[in-house]
């Protein structure tokens, strides 16, 4: 593997942050973060049920998603 090439790999898996803005990992398959920072912000009384979220290349961990929602009612 070339110098560049090790470069372009250690860069796409490094791309997304650790922790988004609504405390979830953030991982290459997962919820999308719009969506579900969207949703959260709605008040609990309107929020659609069940939740439905895309599944994006960079997204909220799903599983930290769903506990949450669960928790939360």
């Amino acid at each position: 593997m070339t110098e560049e090439r090790r470069t372009r790999w250690w860069q796409r898996r490094t791309a997304a942050g650790p922790v988004g803005e609504s405390g979830f990992d953030v991982v290459r398959r997962g919820y999308d973060r719009q969506q579900v920072d969207a949703h959260l912000a709605l008040p609990p009384g309107e929020r659609p049920r069940p939740a439905a979220f895309d599944i994006v290349r960079f997204g909220y961990e799903r599983s930290q998603v769903d506990e949450a929602l669960r928790e939360l009612g």
